[in-house]
This record gives structure tokens, C-alpha cells and sequence, in this order.
């Protein structure tokens, strides 16, 4: 009996200590989109609501920048799907990369392909944004009084074949040049998903989060086999923005993520909540 209750007394503890962990405010907070394909408008299939656009995604980020410690990125094929050769509307690509610039990211990352079909279309790669090569880039900013370093994974040849191990390896490395010197590593990755599975998979813990574009479902959240990387997938045509909340940053031995207790994920469908941005609207007629 005794030893009954002092389990019950130890797991009423744990929820407690879980409970408020997730009440607080988040050491850090990650916006993440991608696979926008070119979309800059609400979806006109998608009911009364019309989730999506640019505009309403610049006040999504606005809000949430209000917390001080949220990190924005924009993925890989913002501006074109992986797969074809132009987005909806060409014609549209000057203003949409101009929009990009309005909404302040912390990163975008943009493929050779998108760079490509920016520039057919007179319109300049958005200022800060990174080109993906052939090698792993990096960068660490500033989040919160937190230094987060960033891994714009390295372009594959061929997008429809498997990923080289030499780029699994490169990308590993880089970030593991990383470690150390910040308190969170974020790799984001063009790939798409079954090579990012492969990859968290076989590089155990080079990555803390992994922001995934590219061939294969969105999600909110997965984690790799061991808990050592949170991975989470952007869904299509710019209809929501996934957000991971992480309670606490790796660093402690032993560390794993684990949903409900030091991290939340959902993704944000870009509804009515979220009114369109006059600024980015009127940049998008």
C-alpha cells in the first residue's frame, strides 16, 4: 500500500512539474513555412475562410514576435514547387519576393531551382537570403539572448534521387562545428522526407531541430528514433505555419525531446484569427 501511494504521490509530482513547465512562457518559440510553391493569396478552395497568403502569415509572425524570443524561417520552395518548372502565377514573383522581405525572417532558405526561375521573371532573390550549394552554409543568430545555429543543408544534383551520403555527411559535420558554440542547432533542409528520416536517423543528435521542405507529408512534429532531434515538416501552398514551443533546450546528459514535456508543436491554419497585413496586402494586387 505504501508503496502504491508513494508512486501515485510521485506522478502527481511529475504532472504537476510538467503541467507548469508547459504553463510557462517558452524558452524559445519556432516558426516555420515552406513548400509555399509560390502562393501569395488566401486559398480560394478551401471554404469560407480562405486559409493562407503572405499577408496574413506577416501577422501571424508579428504576433508572435511580440514574445522577444521567436525565431521565423522560411524554408526551401517558398517560390516554386520542387517538382515543375513555375509557380501559379510568374508574373506575381517580383512581388512575392519583395513580400518575403516585409515579413523579416530569420532565415530563407531558397534552392538553385527557385533562384532560377526568380531571376526568368525579373525578380531579385529577397535580401538575406540564402542560396543553397553544393556544401552546407551556417549562420547563428540571436533569439531571446540565445545564439541558435543555423545549417542550410547542401542541394542534392538530382532532387528526385537519394540524397548522397557525402551531403548527410557534410551536413553533419557542419553542424557538429556548431556545437558548443550555441544553445540550439536548427538544420533546415530541402530533401524532402525520406531522406530527412534517413538522416536524423543515421546522424544521431547533429541536429536539435530539423525543418523539413520538400517530397513527402507535413506535420507538426516527429522526433528521430533516440529523441535526440525534433523534426518537423511544412505543409503545402502556404495554408498554415507549424510552431514548435520548446519548455527547454538541450544541453542537459541524457536530454531527449518529449511532446508535453519540454516541447508543444501544432500547426497554425492561417484563418480568420490572423487579419491580413494592410503592408503586404497591398503589395500583393
Amino acid at each position: 500500500m505504501r508503496t502504491l501511494i508513494t508512486l501515485l504521490l510521485v506522478l502527481a509530482v511529475t504532472a504537476m512539474t510538467t503541467a507548469a513547465a508547459l504553463a510557462a512562457e517558452p524558452a524559445l518559440t519556432i516558426l516555420y513555412a515552406g513548400n509555399t510553391y509560390g502562393y501569395f493569396d488566401p486559398c480560394p478552395t478551401c471554404g469560407p475562410q480562405k486559409l493562407g497568403g503572405l499577408a496574413r502569415r506577416a501577422s501571424a509572425l508579428e504576433a508572435a514576435r511580440a514574445s522577444g524570443k521567436t525565431l521565423a524561417v522560411a524554408g526551401p520552395w517558398e517560390f516554386a514547387p520542387e517538382v515543375s518548372a513555375a509557380p501559379p502565377e510568374p508574373a506575381k514573383l517580383p512581388a512575392v519576393a519583395k513580400a518575403h522581405e516585409k515579413l523579416r525572417y530569420d532565415a530563407l532558405a531558397v534552392t538553385p531551382q527557385e533562384a532560377a526561375i526568380l531571376s526568368a521573371n525579373k525578380a531579385a532573390l529577397p535580401k538575406g537570403a540564402v542560396l543553397l550549394g553544393d556544401t552546407p552554409a551556417t549562420a547563428i543568430v540571436n533569439v531571446g539572448g540565445k545564439q541558435v545555429g543555423l545549417i542550410f543543408f547542401p542541394m542534392p544534383k538530382d532532387i528526385s534521387a537519394a540524397v548522397p551520403d557525402k551531403l548527410m555527411d557534410a551536413a553533419a559535420k557542419a553542424a557538429g562545428e556548431l556545437r558548443g558554440k550555441v544553445a540550439l542547432v536548427v538544420g533546415i533542409s530541402p530533401w524532402g522526407a525520406l531522406d530527412e528520416e534517413a538522416f536524423i536517423n543515421a546522424k544521431s543528435g547533429a541536429v536539435d531541430v530539423l525543418l523539413g521542405s520538400g517530397g513527402g507529408s507535413g506535420f507538426a512534429s516527429r522526433t528521430s528514433k533516440d529523441g535526440r532531434t525534433l523534426w518537423t515538416r511544412a505543409y503545402i501552398k502556404g495554408k498554415t505555419v507549424n510552431r514548435l514551443d520548446l519548455a527547454a533546450l538541450p544541453g542537459a546528459p541524457g536530454f531527449a525531446w518529449k511532446i508535453g514535456e519540454n516541447f508543444t508543436a501544432k500547426v497554425d491554419p492561417l484563418d480568420e484569427n490572423f487579419p491580413q497585413d494592410p503592408a503586404v496586402e497591398v503589395m500583393l494586387k
